[in-house]
């Protein structure tokens, strides 16, 4: 439970070439301070493990591109 400064609240970006499984995400209450748009979540290269509450919804948005290299 929280407040964001950035729209972009949660965050999870994992290597393509290595990508993240079995992340557990629980109990997430966040809200958006600022008028840039909705709080939202990005992710990349993920599969989390969701349970509880969820906001913003986990993974709604893919990252963009930038993250971590595909090596």
């Amino acid at each position: 439970r929280g407040t964001s400064a950035t729209p972009v609240a949660v965050k999870i970006v994992c290597s393509q070439s290595n990508p993240c499984e079995g992340v557990e995400v629980a109990d997430i209450d966040l809200t958006y301070s600022g008028s840039e748009g909705p709080i939202k979540s990005q992710c990349a290269n993920v599969k989390p493990v969701i349970s509880g509450k969820q906001n913003p919804p986990i993974c709604g948005e893919p990252a963009p591109a930038g993250g971590p290299s595909s090596d």
